[in-house]
């Protein structure tokens, strides 16, 4: 090993459901966007990476639960994430972990053309010590315009049980959503999601796709409109918007799942120029991994959707 490594460099976890079945330097490089994925292919070469203590080829396959360890090189701190000082809402701190409510127009990790300015990048501005965490300590992800809570943690200790009470779906996430349509009764969205087979930003319905489910509860039918609570029980790119628009409901403002609306003369224009998918993570639900105690925090809508709701209500 590079004699300049230091041993609080050292990442270790587990790796997650989301992960498994893909190669070992693609899935790494997924969970631990902080690296370059050429830079993932040259330290599992140099032996700086290592699954259960194993050393491993790029090309081998991840397992779920295999353990990871990463030894970053010193010399290439260039690679690392930039500190940024981002505003962030923390709604809630403790030793272990971090939530934050997320607003609109921020995306969570870096991405192509997005190295910058996200939500990762202003995390480990904070919290410096989460730059040796997979995924700057952020347990899960939200769309760039999608609004609301997220947990970050900030030890090894507490990402690697809070990835495992993810997969044991024993954290409970609520969302709320406005969507087109009329959505006349509660029910469940049971349907594989995968990438889209033309376009690859897209995510849709596929029988070969991985396992997604969604419970929706209507809260209220306006005029056109309804706006409903909905429960996500896996966490599938793009889940709840997919599954809206597959059952002929997709959500007001977006742009990706509901450009086929047809608006009829009598819709608000506020309402038909809606700039964002009208979706919000409005609650978390979960035993602390350390402590034990139960964690509960909500989030109010933000002023837009507020805003949206009035001009819903007005008819």
């Amino acid at each position: 090993m590079n004699d300049e490594i230091k041993n609080n460099d050292i990442i270790e976890y587990i790796i997650s459901e989301e992960s498994k079945g893909l190669r070992v330097d693609q899935g790494i490089a997924k969970e631990n966007k902080q690296f370059s994925r050429s830079l993932i292919q040259k330290w599992i070469k140099n032996g700086n990476i290592k699954i259960n203590d194993n050393n491993i080829k790029s090309k081998d396959i991840l397992a779920i639960n295999d353990r990871v360890t990463i030894i970053p090189e010193k010399s290439m701190n260039s690679e690392y994430l930039e500190p940024q000082d981002i505003k962030i809402d923390i709604v809630y701190k403790d030793n272990d972990l971090i939530i934050i409510n997320k607003k609109i127009n921020i995306i969570c990790h870096p991405a192509a053309g997005h190295s910058k300015g996200t939500i990762a990048n202003g995390l480990i501005y904070l919290f410096p010590e989460l730059k040796n965490l997979p995924r700057s300590g952020l347990i899960h992800r939200l769309d760039k315009d999608t609004s609301g809570l997220l947990i970050v943690a900030r030890t090894i200790e507490c990402y690697t049980e809070l990835i495992r009470s993810m997969q044991n779906r024993s954290i409970s996430r609520h969302y709320i959503a406005f969507c087109h349509g009329l959505v006349m009764k509660n029910g469940r969205v049971e349907q594989p999601i995968s990438r889209h087979h033309v376009d690859r930003k897209k995510m849709a319905v596929n029988i070969n796709g991985k396992e997604a489910v969604t419970d929706y509860e209507v809260i209220k039918n306006y005029e056109k409109n309804t706006k409903l609570r909905l429960k996500l029980h896996t966490g599938r790119t793009h889940q709840i918007r997919v599954h809206m628009q597959y059952l002929g409901f997709p959500l007001i403002g977006d742009q990706t799942y509901g450009l086929n609306i047809k608006y009829n003369n009598n819709i608000s224009q506020k309402i038909k120029l809606f700039s964002r998918q009208a979706l919000h993570a409005e609650s978390l639900s979960f035993s602390h991994p350390i402590t034990n105690k139960k964690v509960n925090i909500n989030s109010k809508l933000p002023n837009d959707l507020i805003c949206l709701e009035k001009e819903l209500e007005s008819g």
